[in-house]
């Protein structure tokens, strides 16, 4: 790069909290992205805005030394395996051979248990990354709402939303919100640096998101208690890792027996960071009415 910007790379550019985050960076202007892709021929929008895009594949190490090259800072996030594990640390080695000075990572769930495995693997991440010497900024993101409404894949079939997770509240963060504080932690990295940041906004039961759902679109929904061994065998038989779906289905377990210590909680930090108000439910789904009338 030609300026005197910095130079952020975002892996997942092509997913819902990447791409989001990019279109953020890009509207600001006060940094340089650069889209990190496992299948380049998805990201040819991006290359279309100008957008300098390296091919990074998490399982392929040699693809990680080109795509950190002359990098300052970067989002690390990985897919829903075990192998986040090894992923994230060779990412890490080679941004440390690379001199890459702020990681941004998303985790998961930062409620107090040692019970949810998938949670833990998040946390021995944060520590290496920490054990290394980057700057660092730790985003703990409680569930996404888009679980729920989609795009993509969603617990919503019709008008029944399935619920795997008991009648205790969920503590929960739009995808877009999450895209905001990721990008304002990428641009402002030493505000950030050193901070474990925890995200949920909105704590609801399932059965009060079917309320407002039913409230906000006119038409009835409702939650219907599903067996947890349901899910397993549906997220297996699509080819999910099995390693990881155990962990979702062993949490999903917990929730139900009210084991997940303080699962509802919720966070004044947003506005702070973002300055704006948080995404709630109930304008979620005024906001996306239309899709959800019509799916």
């Amino acid at each position: 790069m030609k300026n005197n910007k910095p130079n952020v790379l975002v892996l997942g550019a092509t997913g819902k909290v990447g791409a989001e985050t990019i279109r953020i960076l890009e509207k600001a202007g006060d940094v340089n992205v650069i889209a990190g892709v496992r299948s380049p021929h998805k990201a040819q929008h991006l290359k279309d805005q100008e957008i300098e895009v390296r091919h990074l594949d998490l399982d392929k190490q040699e693809t990680l030394a080109p795509a950190l090259k002359d990098i300052d800072r970067a989002l690390l996030l990985t897919s829903y395996t075990v192998d986040m594990l090894m992923q994230s640390k060779a990412f890490l080695d080679e941004a440390k051979q690379a001199n890459v000075k702020h990681i941004v990572h998303i985790g998961a769930s930062g409620a107090p248990t040692n019970q949810v495995a998938h949670w833990a693997w998040h946390q021995f991440i944060e520590k290496y990354i920490e054990a290394l010497g980057f700057s660092f900024t730790h985003l703990r993101p409680e569930a996404f709402m888009q679980n729920i409404t989609g795009p993509g894949y969603r617990w919503l079939e019709g008008n029944t939303i399935l619920n795997y997770a008991g009648s205790d509240p969920w503590s929960w963060i739009d995808c877009d919100d999450l895209a905001l504080v990721v990008a304002t932690t990428l641009r402002e990295a030493d505000k950030y640096s050193g901070q474990t940041i925890q995200l949920g906004y909105d704590g609801k039961t399932f059965d009060e998101i079917a309320q407002i759902l039913t409230d906000t679109l006119g038409k009835p929904f409702h939650a219907e208690d599903r067996p947890r061994d349901e899910f397993l065998e549906n997220t297996l038989a699509s080819g999910a890792d099995p390693a990881y779906m155990n962990c979702v289905y062993h949490q999903f377990k917990l929730n139900v027996e009210g084991k997940i210590p303080d699962a509802g909680a919720t966070f004044d930090n947003f506005e702070a960071i973002t300055g704006q108000k948080p995404m709630t439910w109930e304008s979620l789904i005024s906001k996306h009415r239309d899709e959800l009338l019509q799916a």
